[in-house]
């Protein structure tokens, strides 16, 4: 929000700072500016120019556009700017989500801290991973992820599935909850345990 109440200014779609890039027709010193040929992608990918395409007339516009919170300047301000200027219509809506950190950190190759997903899932399972994420995620928070946080939430999910296991074995009737107790037994030990 702080970069747009500044006040926005034009922006060039090419650059002559650097070499490398794709090309501007007829001008050998300009090459096109890497996000709008990255950004482009959303809609080449469902076969745009060609608005007729099934694929482009199910995906876009995009009800909603998910991207990393550090990128959002690129797609809350320069995509719709680009999308504007050639008349087509907008994503309803952009959602920043968090990052995944790798303890307090971001993760990154550079930095060596990255948690390998596939490690994770076959070791504790891809619902452990799934359920860990969604348990510690709130829209625009970042993540902390650890092994030891899987590992715990797997053994949680385990629980409750042994605890659904124990009542769908022993035939349990909450029709009549108010009326008896469902168990002679002290269920609360059996599952702490």
């Amino acid at each position: 929000m702080n970069f747009v109440k500044k006040g926005l200014k034009d922006l060039s779609i090419s650059r002559t700072s650097f070499s490398w890039g794709i090309p501007v027709p007829k001008n050998n010193k300009h090459v096109i500016y890497v996000w709008l040929d990255a950004l482009t992608n959303y809609i080449s990918a469902i076969n745009f120019p060609n608005t007729q395409d099934e694929k482009y007339k199910k995906f876009w516009p995009a009800d909603v556009h998910i991207i990393g919170k550090d990128i959002l300047r690129f797609h809350a301000v320069y995509w719709p700017a680009f999308l504007l200027a050639a008349k087509i219509e907008l994503p309803s809506k952009v959602y920043g989500h968090g990052w995944i950190l790798s303890g307090d950190e971001k993760m990154s190759k550079s930095k060596g801290n990255v948690i390998n997903p596939l490690d994770l899932i076959e070791k504790y399972s891809a619902d452990a991973l799934r359920f860990t994420l969604l348990s510690m995620a709130s829209p625009g928070t970042d993540v902390k992820l650890s092994e030891d946080r899987v590992k715990g939430y797997r053994n949680f999910l385990n629980k409750l599935w042994n605890a659904n296991n124990f009542l769908i074995t022993n035939n349990c009737d909450f029709s009549k909850i108010d009326e008896k107790p469902i168990l002679s037994i002290n269920i609360n030990k059996w599952i702490y345990a």
